[in-house]
């Protein structure tokens, strides 16, 4: 498939004027309604992500995002990486189809500068740091919070860029109640997903199964054949009160993957589209929230995570990585007249199951402390955190934020964070090269100012950051061996503005940034120096339609056949989506993504979906 960098160019600028010119025509129509409309009627949400607590969202002081179930279901997404693709901030790449290579960039930093939770658990491989999109199926989740900035300083290593966390589907309301949605499409595309909930008394018992399977596309636009895909997964929590005093909640998680992929080697080391992997992964988490006075709570928290993959190329095994994460944690969580006060320690053990390491594990240690105050119109949230990891050695991380409220709608502040990411078992014991065990934590800090307008119906917020990264690791030392080398420097603006009445909702998201290599002069890597993203949705009794607009401008990239420098060409894509409530119980749907059939790449030299069609039906009970 041959891409048309002038064609590419043109979509995307055709794609920033659209949303440039209702970012400047829709303020003024609904900033006059906002003026005049009561704002009583409370529009914040609860999230717990920023700062290891629930807070409304407009108490937190970072820049946050909270993607509901409802609007999970509204957009019709199949995967997390169409979910997030283009929102403020978030910039993902993937390889070709599901299943293939993914990696996220948020705020311009390295894909494993951005900490993945499910359920406030880490899911990242423990080898190479990375997260497998194809483990994190949406059918399973019931809301996804987005922190963008560095969070280190609660969560430890790894939150350079922001926090992504996956809250999985659990029970809410009153008695038994069923889900079932049966989902076809195109390129032979089938999902079904049954969703079961039951509460009575004091308990909450949640279960979900999912399957998804398509034939897919060639990876590589060179390829000759499709890349399927293949997802099966189940899902039970269990959640019980004892009374006033605390409560217990038990999850867990597993998912098995198959899939195809494009770009490996046989024995003669030639290019082979024969390629395949399978994996899994199983995630177990248990928590007990104690409230020991009315003053103080304690929750104490376990979990374990092991993921699995194993690939074959040509034929051929090559090789097997497995690998087990334990973790245990302490919170102490004590509100008085001077705020929130919240203690902690967690505690981390990580081992692989792979051949050729010489060391195969690993521990850290971490405790910290967070303060959270608002007095009047003064807002201040403040956190430390001491980090000892057994084989790299340790990392003090701190923040502050400050927020006026300019009036009872407006809000302007500021922070300064500091953050770290520790080097992988990879990075340290590479059984395929040399490994650098005198490697140090990449280091990090940003400064960011923020302002942000929140009406009844209409949202406005502005957010400008710096980041300044050092000891970036890169495989530049002898025999290909990592040191830690590399600076970058990301500045950028982000926008957000969105407009929620009866019947219309529309959300703009528009990034602007800097990502720059300090050492070359050059842009960092598959990181676009503009992108925006348009969601617009209408109601009518029982229909509903909608529409969404991504775009991106050219990223520098790595030519796939030349490994050459190159450039990858911006996009605009649009995708149409309805629904019909058809009866109480009964709700029909189908979207039609890429409507104009674009050709372009998130990846030099690998292809992404075309004009694709998907309908489907769920039944309630």
């Amino acid at each position: 498939m041959k891409h048309n960098n002038t064609r590419g160019r043109a979509s995307a600028q055709a794609s920033f004027t659209l949303v440039g010119s209702l970012l400047l025509l829709t303020p003024p129509a609904v900033a006059a309604d906002a003026l005049t409309t009561d704002s009583s009627e409370d529009l914040d949400t609860v999230q717990v992500t920023a700062n290891r607590i629930p807070q409304l969202q407009n108490d937190v002081l970072a820049s946050t995002d909270v993607i509901t179930r409802d609007e999970i279901d509204r957009l019709q997404a199949n995967s997390l990486v169409d979910l997030l693709q283009s929102r403020n901030g978030i910039e993902v790449a993937r390889s070709g189809p599901m299943g293939s290579q993914t990696s996220l960039f948020m705020r311009g930093t390295e894909s494993d500068h951005t900490l993945i939770l499910v359920n406030g658990q880490r899911v990242a491989n423990s080898a190479d740091g990375l997260a497998r999109f194809e483990f994190l199926p949406l059918a399973a989740v019931e809301r996804v919070e987005i922190v963008r900035g560095p969070r280190a300083s609660v969560y430890g290593a790894d939150a350079i860029g922001g926090v992504i966390n996956l809250i999985t589907r659990g029970a809410s309301e009153v008695g038994q109640h069923a889900e079932v949605t049966l989902r076809a499409g195109s390129d032979g595309t089938f999902r079904q997903n049954a969703q079961f909930s039951s509460v009575e008394d004091d308990t909450r018992l949640s279960a979900n199964l999912h399957h998804d399977e398509s034939d897919g596309f060639s990876a590589r636009d060179t390829g000759s054949e499709d890349d399927g895909y293949e997802a099966t997964g189940a899902e039970l929590r269990l959640g019980h009160d004892f009374g006033q005093q605390a409560t217990l909640s038990l999850g867990v998680a597993n998912t098995e993957t198959d899939y195809d992929y494009d770009d490996c080697y046989d024995s003669s080391s030639s290019a082979s589209e024969d390629c395949h992997g399978e994996g899994s992964q199983m995630v177990l988490d248990a928590s007990l929230l104690t409230h020991l006075n009315p003053n103080w709570d304690m929750t104490v928290s376990v979990a374990r995570t092991r993921d699995e993959y194993e690939n074959t190329q040509a034929g051929s095994d090559a090789g097997r990585v497995a690998s087990t994460r334990n973790e245990v944690g302490l919170r102490h969580d004590f509100y008085t007249d001077l705020g929130t006060l919240s203690l902690g320690v967690d505690h981390r053990e990580e081992s692989l199951d792979a051949e050729g390491y010489s060391v195969d594990s690993r521990y850290a240690t971490g405790v910290y402390g967070s303060w959270h105050l608002q007095q009047q119109r003064h807002h201040v949230t403040t956190s430390l955190r001491y980090d000892d990891d057994n084989r790299y050695g340790h990392q003090m991380t701190g923040g502050s934020s400050y927020a006026y409220d300019l009036t009872a709608a407006q809000q302007l502040g500021a922070s300064y964070s500091s953050a770290f990411k520790a080097p992988n078992l990879i990075d340290l014991y590479n059984p395929y090269g040399s490994g650098n065990p005198d490697l140090d934590a990449e280091t990090s800090t940003t400064a960011e100012l923020f302002w942000r307008l929140q009406r009844h119906h209409w949202h406005l917020g502005l957010n400008a950051f710096q980041t300044d990264i050092d000891n970036l690791i890169s495989y530049e030392g002898v025999d290909f061996s990592p040191i830690n080398i590399d600076r970058s420097r990301i500045r950028g603006v982000e926008l957000s503005s969105g407009w929620q009445g009866e019947a219309l909702s529309v959300n703009l998201a528009m990034t602007w940034q800097d990502p720059e290599d300090r050492d070359t002069g050059e842009k960092l890597k598959r990181r676009a120096q503009r992108f925006a993203r348009l969601d617009a949705d209408y109601a009518l009794d029982d229909w509903s339609f909608g529409a969404t607009l991504r775009g991106s401008a050219s990223r520098s990239d790595t030519d796939a056949d030349t490994y050459t420098d190159t450039r990858t060409a911006g996009y605009g894509v649009v995708d149409l989506r309805t629904s019909w409530q058809v009866m109480p119980n009964v709700k029909l749907s189908a979207k039609l993504d890429n409507v104009f059939d674009r050709e372009y790449q998130l990846v030099n030299g690998y292809n992404t979906q075309g004009r694709y069609v998907e309908g489907g039906v769920t039944f309630f009970f």
